[in-house]
């Protein structure tokens, strides 16, 4: 049964109440860690000037600490699980798929965002040579190129979507196995999950609005939603009578 968008959120409303401040305070801890981890070469790029190696030095340690948080973060989506499941949940919880093969969770980033690179990497390169030749159709081409990739990178993204939360439930799937399992998860489920998350564009502007303190309530509940959009993919909401618990 595909549930619809307000019915997938409810159940996380009822999933999250009385578990807001622990979703919450995983959720900042790992921007903290991230954040302390990526803070000293920022400065390092203010302080040392705006130069191509300093820029290049600030965008691979952005790209390998994302890589690495996302392990935190696949930390975090099981405590949303337990959320889901009434079962017991830990703000340590976020640094246990550490001894769950964490370098999945790498590898699966690493291949998506290598993935998603090479889609708009034509556009970017033909837009790049139209400008320094300044020659009004190779930069023509090369937006309307980039343009293209960038539409691909987003059905790409939808289905690929699935990943992290199969890595996380299936310790022993590799990460070939998630892109392909999550592809078939996601054939004729895509437009349903770009809705269900785009419904959320009026609340995260909300959470902006508020000098980003809104998001901290925000980002639980999205991804509680998108962890009950899983479980509907898997069928296991069909055996929880309505109310997000297991039966």
């Amino acid at each position: 049964m595909s549930r619809t968008s307000a019915e997938l959120k409810r159940l996380a409303r009822e999933q999250l109440n009385g578990h807001w401040g622990l979703a919450i305070a995983a959720n900042l801890l790992v921007e903290m860690i991230v954040s302390g981890l990526l803070m000293p070469f920022y400065f390092l790029l203010i302080l040392t000037g705006s130069g191509t190696v300093q820029y290049i030095t600030y965008i691979v340690a952005a790209i390998i600490i994302s890589a690495a948080s996302m392990i935190l973060q696949c930390g975090i989506l099981r405590m949303y699980f337990g959320f889901a499941r009434n079962q017991e949940a830990g703000v340590g919880m976020v640094f246990e798929e550490f001894t769950r093969r964490p370098d999945r969770y790498v590898l699966g980033y690493v291949l998506i965002f290598v993935v998603e690179m090479l889609c708009v990497l034509p556009g970017a390169i033909c837009l790049a040579v139209g400008i320094v030749v300044e020659t009004v159709l190779a930069i023509s081409i090369g937006v309307a190129l980039y343009i293209a990739g960038f539409v691909v990178v987003i059905i790409v993204s939808l289905r690929l979507s699935q990943i992290f939360y199969l890595l996380v439930e299936h310790g022993d799937m590799s990460v070939i196995e998630a892109f392909h399992v999550s592809s078939q998860m996601m054939e004729g489920n895509m437009g349903r999950f770009f809705y269900i998350n785009l419904s959320f564009i009026g609340w995260s502007l909300l959470g902006l609005l508020s000098c980003g303190i809104g998001m901290l309530w925000v980002t639980p509940y999205m991804m509680q939603t998108n962890v009950n959009f899983y479980r509907d993919l898997t069928g296991e909401l069909d055996g929880d009578a309505g109310s997000g618990v297991e039966a």
